[in-house]
């Protein structure tokens, strides 16, 4: 592991952060760059994820994208150390769907509150993410302060750059967890990842973060969704 990755970012995508808190959390030496995927596509760029999106790990000229796959390359790429995904296999399993229930009952929830323009809508969507985060903390230990115990594993990693960005949620639709018994497990949760380093070092400004999603939640943005 002599070779320097190099990591393709662009700063307000809560994707890229994944990637981005998971090389932190396990100490890789990595050169940031800075790439805006909605202003250039270069061919150089594209031969490394035909997609053209970030996140993009490039070690020795191959390349690894699509956010759930570099957490999984970062942890196994960086060793022992810092483990984000458990060793024993069901553990392991377990972890995975996990990620893969915040993949489908999270993050889309996410951008169709902002995308829709319905009232109506825009309401079930926030009832329906409440009742999905509620449902998520059922697989965290009530003992453990993230998914995977005391420090962040696979399903915190995948879901913290979109907590992080929930106040973009409240400034543009109103949306609030409640502060009530009942959702006590969500905020203990997102306070504990607020104060982690790899996530404080990587999330964006609240403001800017509202700034770059107005023309989602108001119609503008040149965005192609089926949600």
């Amino acid at each position: 592991m002599t070779n320097r990755l190099k990591f393709y970012c662009a700063w307000f995508c809560p994707f890229a952060q994944r990637a981005w808190i998971a090389l932190l959390e396990k100490g890789l030496d990595f050169e940031y760059i800075e790439y805006n995927p909605y202003k250039e596509k270069t061919k150089e760029f594209l031969q490394l994820n035909p997609r053209g999106l970030v996140p993009v790990i490039e070690v020795n000229g191959k390349s690894v994208y699509e956010s759930d796959i570099c957490i999984e390359f970062v942890d196994e790429y960086g060793g022992k150390k810092n483990r984000l995904l458990p060793t024993d296999t069901l553990d392991r399993a377990k972890m995975r769907i996990v990620s893969g229930y915040i993949s489908r009952e999270i993050t889309p929830l996410y951008y169709r509150m902002l995308l829709k323009q319905d009232k109506n809508i825009q309401e079930s969507v926030k009832s329906e993410l409440l009742s999905n985060l509620k449902t998520l903390m059922d697989f965290k230990s009530d003992s453990s302060t993230f998914f995977g115990g005391d420090k962040l594993s696979m399903p915190d990693i995948m879901l913290a750059p979109f907590a992080m960005r929930f106040p973009v949620l409240q400034h543009h639709r109103g949306f609030q967890i409640p502060d009530t018994e009942e959702y006590k497990a969500v905020h203990k949760w997102i306070n504990a990842c607020q104060n982690q380093p790899s996530v404080m070092k990587s999330t964006c400004d609240t403001d800017k973060s509202i700034m770059i999603y107005a023309s989602y939640a108001d119609g503008t943005a040149a965005v192609r969704s089926k949600l």
